[in-house]
């Protein structure tokens, strides 16, 4: 009481061979007074996350590791990615190839909030959104919080819907 912030941060606990030790939020610039949340790291730790804007929007950034241990700047993701008022709980690839997240109020979207996935270039180049399809997305519910088997054969996502829908796999 008194010193609670009303905002959520990105945190990161290390192990080690004797465990787990304690989670430590991760320092300014990657926390912020915004509300950051839903981390994905690649192979050489480059940090994406989403944060929070004025207005309830949000937007996802990245953040480089810097040779002290810590992370750069957070950099906003360009507006190939980033294209409407809110773009979400975005999963790296770990060679960061590509990007899935969710998004409200794009003109393609089925439903409230739909899965999309952008690809980068080796020039860091980013495509625009490609909606994932009626297989993934719906119009009776929302779409949130994608991930992708290390093998990369599984999509794992969470979604609100009004009836279960079972895809063939």
């Amino acid at each position: 009481p008194g010193d609670e912030r009303a905002d959520t941060d990105l945190w990161g606990v290390e192990r080690n061979d004797a465990g787990w030790r304690d989670p430590r939020p991760l320092p300014a610039p990657d926390n912020s007074d915004r509300s950051e949340f839903f981390p994905s790291v690649t192979r050489d730790g480059t940090l994406y996350f989403t944060r929070d804007g004025e207005g309830g929007a949000s937007t996802l950034y990245r953040s480089r590791p810097t040779t002290d241990g810590g992370y750069a700047e957070p950099e906003r993701l360009p507006d190939a990615v980033n294209s409407v008022a809110a773009q979400f709980n975005g999963w790296i690839d770990p060679d960061e190839r590509f990007l899935v997240y969710a998004a409200f109020g794009r003109d393609d979207s089925r439903g409230s909030s739909d899965y999309y996935v952008s690809f980068r270039s080796e020039d860091d180049t980013w495509s625009g959104p490609v909606n994932l399809g009626d297989r993934i997305n719906t119009d009776s519910g929302l779409e949130y919080s994608p991930s992708i088997s290390p093998d990369g054969r599984w999509m794992f996502f969470m979604a609100s819907r009004s009836r279960f829908a079972a895809a063939d796999f």
